[in-house]
Parts: C-alpha cells; structure tokens; sequence
C-alpha cells in the first residue's frame, strides 16, 4: 500500500472525522477510528491495537487480516504525520523554565 492513498473527511459532522481511501481496491472506503491503544507484547515490543467503523464499503470488501493490516498501516501514517507536527512545534516554540521547580 501506497502512503498517501487517503483523505479526512473533512466535510463530514461525524467525529472523529472519518477517512476516505483513494486508491485501488480501497477506493471509496469511508471509516473512522474508535480507540486505539499501544500494547507491550511478551518479547517487549509494542503492538498496535484499534477499533475501527466502517461507515461506507461501495466494493463491499470482506473485513479480513489484509482489510485490518491496510486500515492499521494507514493509521502508522496518520500518526507519524501527527508527531511530526508535533516535533516541528516543539521545537518553534520558546520554552519557558520555571527556576523555582
């Protein structure tokens, strides 16, 4: 899977704002994420684990391990997006110390 082969939703009242797919077999998948959560596995890496709601499937694609693998990889990108954002503001923005803490 390609990155970038998604959009928000940015129309949309629904929150949190649902995603588009683009591309390929995915195209015009609509869903949105419910919680997701950061789990230490049992050899100390970490696992990704999400809910997901599918709002449109106009392929009618079957919620399958590649289905969850492309809905997983697209939100890696999402938020890899986010923290670097968030460094890039970090690092902008002055810092203020507070000498009495």
């Amino acid at each position: 899977m390609k990155k970038n082969n998604y959009k928000f939703d940015d129309e949309s009242k629904i929150q949190p704002v649902p995603i588009i797919m683009t591309e390929g077999k995915y195209d015009g998948l609509k869903f949105q994420y419910g919680r997701i959560s950061f789990d230490e596995n049992d050899s100390g890496g970490c696992a990704l684990t999400f809910d997901y709601n599918v709002i449109d499937n106009p392929n009618e694609l079957k919620e399958d391990q590649e289905f969850i693998d492309t809905l997983g990889k697209v939100l890696m990108d999402v938020l890899e997006k986010e923290l670097e954002e968030v460094d890039e503001n970090v690092l902008r923005e002055p810092v203020e110390l507070n000498e009495n803490s």
